[in-house]
């Protein structure tokens, strides 16, 4: 099986500078995988792993900054996939971890991509443009 993220602009744009370059990153990472290759889906999952570190804190950088109503929702979202994703590369040494960290990857991660860029970050970026912040700055 060979999933992909498809990039949908009506979708994966939120018309924020900033988050969507964050969100194209993402989306490039993941899909330069080779599925078929347990060492890649293993580099490019640390590869996310490490981006999204970064994706996140300026994400909620941004939301303390100004004190975004959902902040602890939102960051809780993040804390929770990080958690999971470190969880699965960390138990990939066996045979069995590394077939877990491929269903994760191909499962669950785009699927929560999608879900998170559609309800939390367009909230966050529609509230961000309510507070007259452009592309992170005001």
């Amino acid at each position: 099986m060979d999933k992909k993220i498809i990039f949908d602009e009506q979708k994966h744009i939120l018309n924020f500078e900033t988050m969507d370059t964050l969100h194209q990153e993402f989306i490039d990472i993941y899909n330069s995988v080779d599925i078929n290759s347990v060492e890649s889906i293993v580099q490019k999952a640390n590869e996310l792993l490490e981006h999204s570190k970064r994706h996140f804190k300026e994400e909620e950088t941004l939301m303390e900054q100004y004190n975004y109503p959902t902040i602890r929702e939102h960051k809780d979202e993040h804390t929770k996939v990080l958690a999971e994703l470190e969880y699965f590369i960390r138990n990939s040494h066996s045979m069995f971890g590394k077939k877990m960290l491929k269903a994760y990857y191909i499962e669950k991660l785009p699927d929560w991509f999608d879900l998170h860029l559609i309800s939390m970050d367009s909230d966050l970026s529609s509230f961000l443009k309510k507070q007259k912040v452009i592309n992170g700055y005001i």
